[in-house]
């Protein structure tokens, strides 16, 4: 049984007059009577009294209308969630992204998602690296923000963009005082860097810097976020580094200047499974994509 006789036989129904049924459904008047005789064969019933002005349904016919209109809704409904999905507007996405850039473009793009896509369902956590990408394997997270491209068989990773770090120093350090420092200037400082494990790329940015800067880093390997680095050097632990995103948020007690000869750089990236997200999480993945890799 055809969908275009049941929405043929609800639009005689309601229209009450072959005549202002066909125009409503832009077919011609034979072509409409065509179509109810057809569904009537197909159930075996009749459905409809012609001898009546207007026309009006039997009793099989009446109850007939009432299904028709049941199962012509639910199509619908079907069809706008269909419809939805396809337009990114109805799912959910988890994203995990690495404290680090909580305050750069990905966090700035999932707002921006949000106001594009008010109805979809987005989750955003703020989580380690090693703990992330363990999340994201056993499918706790949807999307993951990393500073690292985590080796996983089947994972799907695009690079979003590199930033040159900046070196955290106290406010009353005589480095404070340059608008650039070269690596070899931090020499006899104590470096505060995270473990390796949370940002490969970075980590071994700033040893090969000083490597060719010609010393060896004296380094104190701190956990935590860029933020928790800045509490430490405003103690008086060292100096640190910041990617320059985060270097805007300018916490008390710190100042941070740009690094030349050699610069370091970190790299940011967006790692997903594609089996695993639906149309929301494929949306997000190309709209942070988008954002990222022209806003930087």
């Amino acid at each position: 049984m055809e969908t275009r006789r049941l929405e043929a036989f609800v639009a005689l129904c309601d229209a009450g007059s072959f005549r202002l049924a066909a125009e409503e459904l832009f077919i011609t008047q034979p072509a409409l009577s065509q179509q109810i005789a057809r569904l009537e064969k197909d159930v075996g019933l009749q459905l409809i009294d012609r001898t009546t002005r207007p026309i009006t349904t039997t009793e099989a016919g009446r109850e007939f209308y009432f299904r028709c209109r049941n199962v012509l809704d639910s199509m619908g409904e079907i069809s706008q969630l269909l419809e939805e999905a396809r337009e990114a507007q109805f799912g959910r996405v988890r994203i995990g992204i690495v404290p680090a850039m909580l305050f750069a473009s990905p966090a700035r793009a999932v707002r921006s998602f949000q106001e594009r896509f008010p109805e979809a369902e987005v989750s955003l956590r703020s989580i380690a690296t090693s703990t992330l990408i363990e999340e994201l394997e056993q499918g706790s997270v949807d999307v993951a923000v990393l500073l690292t491209r985590p080796d996983l068989k089947d994972l799907s990773s695009s690079e979003l963009f590199s930033e040159e770090y900046m070196v955290c120093l106290p406010s009353g350090h005589p480095l404070a005082e340059e608008d650039e420092v070269c690596f070899a200037d931090l020499r006899d400082e104590r470096l505060i860097q995270g473990p390796r494990s949370a940002n490969p790329m970075g980590f071994d940015s700033v040893v090969a810097a000083c490597m060719n800067a010609g010393f060896s880093p004296n380094s104190l390997n701190a956990f935590g976020s860029y933020l928790d680095h800045a509490g430490l050097v405003s103690a008086g632990m060292g100096v640190s580094f910041a990617p320059e995103s985060f270097s805007y948020l300018r916490p008390n007690g710190v100042v941070y200047r740009k690094l030349v000869k050699p610069r370091a750089s970190m790299t940011t990236s967006i790692s997903w499974y594609s089996r695993r997200l639906d149309s929301v999480g494929r949306a997000f993945v190309e709209h942070c994509i988008a954002e990222c890799t022209t806003g930087g």
